[in-house]
């Protein structure tokens, strides 16, 4: 009889331990506006996730992205490779899992009419969110025009901000992304410069940490089969994708099919490549160029960031 009893309660105490192993917490993942970024929303408006295992959690701008993850409320985030290199270098955990897209144009130095030169910049005041992927380009057009930070005026603002700073006269340019920045050439203002002129640096990518990578991993896993789905979904129907994806953006579909064609989506093997051979070549001229210009102290080491098997 005693020997009865042990071996219920250890049948007990197994199927508890079983169970707390099944449960996981949802995996919350944070956006911001964005048509690369987007394929996750389509993912969850085809019913590819369980909402109660993967929470998209859209926020207005990559500060108000990159604090959440700083303190602990998103478990994953999408963010450019030049940010990932910044949160990298305070905390040793970030792993990126996935490439989401190549801006080939969809970034943007948008100024007033009467700026037509980069030269020109020199003493106007430009508004740019410093944690996001505008201080890098920032650097860079400082770069090519020959100026230093000195030689301008830095506004910190959000992306969300640039429309009224630019109405209001507040600032004479703004580095900005699409759909934002679309929706100020079509008010008139110029495009005077983009992410074609950076030879493929401006890569937005899904960062995690080791934590979620040990206790998250289905849900992470689930993520990206999701994503994966809607990538094909999108090929096979591309009229009714675009269709659910342009009213999140504020888009016709016809400005939707504009904007994608500023962006390079990477299939499978192309990712693969990517990681295998391209994403460290990108890194390293990247952290000499941001730590150059105070973006960053210590270079990254770019195999501590890659996780692989992700892909598969």
């Amino acid at each position: 009889m005693r020997l009865a009893k042990q071996v219920i309660l250890l049948l007990v105490i197994t199927s508890l331990f079983a169970c707390e192993r099944q449960i996981e917490k949802p995996l919350r993942v944070g956006t911001i506006p964005w048509a690369g970024f987007e394929i996750l929303y389509l993912a969850r408006d085809l019913a590819y996730y369980d909402t109660a295992e993967i929470q998209l959690k859209e926020l207005t701008s990559t500060t108000d992205i990159l604090n959440a993850f700083r303190q602990g409320q998103l478990d994953a985030i999408a963010v450019t490779l030049d940010e990932a290199l910044r949160l990298a270098e305070n905390q040793s955990d970030l792993k990126i899992i996935l490439i989401f897209n190549i801006s080939d144009g969809a970034d943007k130095l948008i100024v007033t009419p009467s700026i037509t030169s980069l030269a020109e910049l020199k003493g106007k005041r430009i508004a740019v969110e410093q944690s996001g992927v505008g201080a890098y380009m920032l650097s860079q057009i400082l770069q090519m025009a020959n100026l230093s930070p000195n030689d301008i005026i830095i506004i910190p603002s959000t992306v969300n901000q640039h429309p009224i700073m630019l109405s209001n006269g507040d600032v004479d340019a703004v580095i900005s992304f699409d759909p934002i920045a679309y929706q100020l050439q079509k008010q008139g203002y110029i495009n005077l410069m983009d992410s074609r002129m950076l030879s493929g640096q401006i890569v937005d990518v899904l960062v995690t940490r080791d934590v979620a990578l040990q206790q998250q991993r289905k849900n992470l896993q689930q993520l990206l089969e999701g994503y994966w789905k809607a990538r094909k979904y999108m090929a096979d129907n591309p009229t009714d994708a675009i269709s659910r994806i342009a009213p999140r953006l504020g888009l016709t579909s016809e400005e939707l099919v504009l904007l994608y064609e500023n962006l390079i989506l990477p299939e499978r093997e192309h990712q693969q490549t990517i990681f295998n051979q391209q994403l460290e070549s990108i890194i390293e001229p990247m952290n000499t160029l941001m730590i150059e210009t105070g973006l960053l102290k210590n270079a990254i080491d770019s195999k501590q960031l890659l996780v692989h098997d992700f892909l598969d």
